[in-house]
């Protein structure tokens, strides 16, 4: 009887050296010589991800030929691939900003992306984007999900406790922003008189909806002691400026892009002044509103409605926000954020960033803007209830 050593060592010299008629040869055949640009770069991410692939592919295809060591990174590609985002969908919601924006970033991170393929738009109705993103909510979520580039239009209405909201924004991870300053506009004396103070005097504001885009300016002359009047309907900059020169409003607020130096010189001449501008500005010339209530108060505001009117100047010069759903894992999202530090690099980005009269953000500022957008809760009570209690007369003329 042989003994069960003698088996062992047979049974091994056949499975390491198998004859050329042997039919159980390994399954694992080697690649073919042809290799991609594609496959390459990403073999070569494998290898600097991993020491011990690494340390494999150097010893094996130290000497080889050309030929071989493309075959061998698409080997290392095989056992240790670099993860590709899929082919992800872009929701583009609102009318707006990010209509704009969608043509530009979905070609832009489908070159700065590991995906399959380009970056699919699915546009959705309503011009403040809560349409789409309740739609993007409604996704399970994790790495193929999607992407929703947002308007801050959005945010805003989450923030005034909408009933058409089914989001929240707080559990997006941002990765892209475009943000500017909207500048408040008009004729309005902060230095009133005891006269005008025991009168009351009014101040009209132009506004789409009070509870709009125009909101931080009903809440910044709140906050400045004003008592403000909304004056809805007006829902475009030129009919804002139209309604300031006829006398029908004394405050508007324009879009950053509307804002030019040629058309602020323009009011200027017909006595309306820029009062301040809401969210952070490039120091290039007129005061911001936290600036401006430290210079009339003397110190920081410590108004209620403070620190929720902060939060809505930042949604309202919000032109559009990139996100991604919370559950998706650590290493997409890394993905994504550097994507779009080498997005904000682009000709085109900075190119549209300038139209607007934005700047486009990436990187770790993303994380500390998006933060701003919301208010501490005694802030986000106070919003609401200041809404509660006005909303009524506002209707009711």
């Amino acid at each position: 009887m042989i003994n069960r050593q003698q088996q062992i060592e047979e049974r091994g010299t056949n499975a390491v050296a198998p004859g050329p008629d042997n039919q159980s040869a390994p399954a694992v055949s080697r690649p073919r010589v042809s290799a991609t640009r594609r496959s390459v770069l990403r073999a070569s991410l494998s290898l600097a991800g991993g020491a011990a692939v690494a340390a494999l592919g150097t010893t094996r295809y130290a000497g080889a030929t050309e030929p071989e060591r493309l075959a061998g990174f698409q080997t290392t590609a095989v056992l240790n691939p670099v993860s590709s985002v899929g082919a992800p969908t872009m929701i583009v919601a609102g009318t707006n900003g990010p209509a704009r924006w969608a043509p530009v970033l979905s070609e832009t991170f489908s070159e700065t992306l590991p995906t399959d393929g380009p970056i699919v738009l699915q546009p959705t109705a309503g011009w403040d984007g809560v349409t789409g993103a309740n739609k993007f909510e409604s996704q399970t979520g994790g790495d193929n999900a999607g992407t929703l580039l947002v308007p801050g239009a959005a945010i805003l209405a989450s923030l005034t406790g909408s009933s058409r909201v089914h989001f929240d924004y707080q559990r997006w991870l941002p990765v892209f922003l475009s943000v500017g300053a909207p500048v408040v506009v008009g004729r309005v004396d902060f230095h009133r008189s005891l006269r005008m103070l025991l009168g009351d005097h009014p101040v009209r504001v132009a506004v789409s909806t009070p509870d709009g885009l125009e909101l931080p300016t009903l809440l910044a002359m709140t906050i400045l002691s004003m008592r403000v009047i909304p004056v809805s309907g007006i829902a475009s900059p030129e009919d804002a400026i139209d309604a300031l020169r006829r006398g029908e409003v004394d405050v508007v607020q324009l879009p950053a892009s509307a804002a030019r130096p040629a058309m602020l010189q323009g009011l200027a001449q017909n006595g309306f002044e820029v009062l301040f501008t809401l969210g952070q500005t490039d120091g290039g010339g007129s005061a911001d509103f936290v600036t401006r209530v430290a210079a009339l108060q003397g110190h920081a505001s410590r108004h209620p409605l403070y620190q929720a009117c902060l939060s809505a100047s930042v949604a309202a010069g919000m032109d559009a926000a990139l996100v991604l759903p919370m559950l998706t894992s650590p290493a997409q999202t890394a993905r994504w954020r550097h994507a779009a530090q080498l997005a904000v690099l682009r000709p085109e980005v900075t190119a549209l960033a300038k139209t607007d009269g934005t700047r486009a953000v990436g990187g770790a500022d993303v994380a500390t803007l998006y933060h701003t957008l919301t208010p501490d809760l005694s802030g986000l009570l106070a919003l609401r209830r200041w809404l509660a209690e006005r909303t009524p007369g506002w209707r009711s003329g």
